[in-house]
């Protein structure tokens, strides 16, 4: 397989975490991953919680960030609202369907320059560059639309990684995955045998990623790929949580919905 050298831009490392996420926990190392996600005890206290800034989000540039979390939902209970809101939020009646007024604005989203026969590409890419550009000038951004760049960089950038990362990345994936469905199903045997391909795995990860890819995260990346009968599915979902694209992920969505009920909070 030949790699192509990347067109993008050339960006810094992974980038700091923005306010509110200069301190990502980590689990200790005899922690236990469980194969499902356990429910926290407890939410982060409601004033933390409220003085973190949620108009960011993690991450854009700047140096190495912190190390991404052992467990993957850690980054969605750091942005979880104060259960008075959510508690509000059940209370609620169903919010409206969409009106047509917000259809329409929607669809002018779309430059009405372009031909409608214009490839589906080059319609997204000018309708993106003109949003972008309206906010530029402008110098400022509402909170959800913060939200919307920190997610459109970070897919762009593909969350720092190079296309010869990448491919390292799904390269071990695919071996861990083999080794690990080949392995003896006796209990004992098969945590042993989850901690030495996490050790195999980990250590193969490219510098920067295996900075900040805890090991319990690895042996948990790993408990799923036994799990998981389909090669490619498994690559895929072990390449994805490897190289940090479902923290991303998942961080900008609970700050996109954070944003979204904030908005629709009654003032």
């Amino acid at each position: 397989m030949t790699v192509r050298k990347s067109e993008r831009p050339a960006i810094g490392r992974l980038g700091k975490s923005s306010p509110g996420f200069t301190k990502t926990p980590v689990l200790g190392k005899n922690t236990p991953i469980a194969k499902t996600t356990p429910r926290p005890s407890k939410r982060p206290a409601a004033d933390a919680v409220q003085n973190k800034n949620f108009a960011a989000t993690w991450p854009l540039f700047g140096d190495a960030g912190p190390a991404f979390p052992a467990h993957p939902a850690t980054t969605v209970h750091q942005l979880a609202p104060p259960s008075a809101d959510l508690a509000a939020l059940a209370g609620q009646p169903s919010p409206p369907s969409e009106t047509a007024k917000d259809a329409e604005r929607q669809r002018r989203r779309l430059p009405s320059a372009l031909r409608g026969d214009a490839p589906e590409w080059l319609r997204a890419a000018t309708s993106l560059a003109e949003w972008l550009d309206e906010r530029i000038e402008k110098g400022s951004v509402e909170p959800h639309e913060q939200a919307a760049i920190a997610r459109t960089w970070a897919a762009f950038c593909l969350g720092g990684a190079t296309e010869p990362q990448i491919l390292r990345v799904a390269h071990i994936v695919q071996r861990a995955h083999t080794a690990i469905r080949e392995s003896p199903r006796g209990h004992q045997d098969l945590q042993a045998a989850f901690h030495a391909a996490a050790g195999v795995l980990h250590s193969g990860l490219p510098t920067v990623f295996k900075q900040r890819m805890p090991l319990e995260r690895v042996v948990y990346v790993v408990r799923r790929l036994r799990e998981e009968a389909d090669s490619w599915t498994a690559i895929v979902q072990g390449t994805t949580e490897l190289l940090g694209w479902t923290d991303y992920a998942r961080v900008h969505a609970a700050t996109a919905i954070r944003a979204v009920l904030e908005r629709s909070r009654p003032r």
